[in-house]
């Protein structure tokens, strides 16, 4: 099905968001936009995810020039801290991982996770906070060959910087929690390999095969 996807662009221009296809037909989704992360389903539906000016996480679902909408929720009072968002789609459940940098510490951020369905739009929230950068590298998400997501991650201990603790979390869709690695039953049956080879790079976006992103 991903063969299928004919090429696009998705783009903000003047905090209004635009989608173009291959034949430079141009439609407009949004106004008010600040951020956005967009991918596509099993479907060939697009999905595109925003954060308004009112900090407000806002569904686009896009196909043949018709466009659905949903508000779902507040996700932060100050746009300013936000620093990416990026969408993946698994089993057809949209995944939105949003990095707000943390307005009280320096160079400590927090990922917030939204996992919803656009079937019923019964929504998820987590958050991890305290995260400080590995590099240019504030998370690493990976999935695996059985669809779980993989979130590690480097926080402080004790407030101490010198000491870093990196930490590796697995997405259960059981429960629909995060899991961390030390809690998990190691059973022939439940236990996987985590390192095994994800399906994504190294959290950018050559996992959104077709999908342009042009600022």
């Amino acid at each position: 099905m991903i063969n299928n996807i004919k090429p696009f662009y998705v783009y903000e221009e003047n905090n209004s968001l635009f989608i173009k296809n291959i034949n430079e037909k141009i439609d407009k989704i949004s106004n008010n936009v600040i951020s956005y992360c967009a991918n596509f389903d099993d479907n060939n539906f697009i999905h595109i995810c925003t954060i308004d000016t009112k900090g407000k996480l806002i569904h686009f679902m896009y196909k043949d020039g018709k466009v659905r909408r949903r508000s779902l929720c507040k996700v932060c009072n100050n746009t300013n801290s936000l620093k990416n968002m990026r969408l993946f789609i698994i089993q057809n459940i949209l995944n939105v991982f949003l990095v707000e940098e943390s307005p009280i510490k320096d160079n400590y951020y927090r990922v917030s996770h939204y996992n919803f369905s656009p079937s019923n739009y019964h929504l998820h929230k987590y958050h991890i906070n305290n995260i400080v950068k590995n590099g240019e590298c504030i998370y690493r998400l990976n999935i695996d060959n059985m669809s779980n997501m993989i979130l590690t991650y480097n926080s402080i201990v004790n407030n101490n910087r010198s000491d870093i603790n990196t930490k590796t979390l697995i997405f259960n869709y059981s429960n629909k929690k995060w899991v961390s690695t030390h809690n998990l039953f190691r059973s022939s049956k439940t236990f996987y390999d985590f390192k095994s080879a994800s399906t994504i790079k190294d959290d950018i976006f050559e996992y959104c095969y077709s999908i342009n992103y042009k600022n």
